[in-house]
């Protein structure tokens, strides 16, 4: 009796609070692109934001990850992001690589599209809040990017001479992302 108890009392308690420990995501709003915490390759990439609710409004920013290192401040790394994670909060902070972008949706299914160019190896942020008519913030996500350096078998993919149909397409990928 006393374990059917126990575990009718877990029960109770994991239907109660497991949806405060979901609230923080809009289930409307989903981010397509970039992967969150998937390494990508590039120099710039295309935040795609998925909305499938009319009248939403959203307001998405974009940062860099720094952290203090000696005197001055460093964009994380990839491979530093465990140690960055363990750091202070004086010594991390947060650097702005768009202004924030806002957005409301207008039918069933939205795209919100907004690409950010120049970017370094490192870590980024991208932040999307859901807020009502008057501004208040209802739902907020925040989403970890990767971005890794071309190693240089990466860099030769398009060096090697090819003919035919594999030199179409590979002239076609570079003159599309001209990397």
């Amino acid at each position: 009796m006393r374990k059917f108890l126990l575990a009718a009392a877990m029960m109770f308690a994991l239907c109660v609070f497991a949806p405060f420990s979901f609230a923080a995501a809009d289930p409307a709003v989903t981010l397509v692109n970039p992967s969150e915490n998937e390494p990508i390759v590039t120099n710039n990439f295309l935040i795609s934001v998925k909305v499938t609710q009319t009248g939403k409004f959203l307001h998405v920013s974009a940062y860099e990850l720094q952290q203090k290192t000696d005197a001055d401040w460093a964009l994380v790394q990839t491979e530093e992001l465990e140690e960055y994670d363990k750091k202070k909060e004086e010594e991390k902070r947060l650097v702005p690589i768009m202004e924030t972008a806002s957005f409301e949706s207008k039918g069933a299914v939205s795209f919100f599209t907004h690409k950010v160019e120049d970017i370094a190896p490192g870590v980024y942020m991208i932040r999307i809040e859901t807020a009502d008519a008057d501004g208040a913030v209802l739902f907020d996500k925040e989403y970890r990017i990767l971005v890794k350096e071309k190693t240089e078998e990466e860099s030769k993919v398009f060096e090697t001479p090819k003919s035919g149909t594999s030199q179409f397409l590979q002239s076609l990928l570079n003159k599309l992302f001209k990397n």
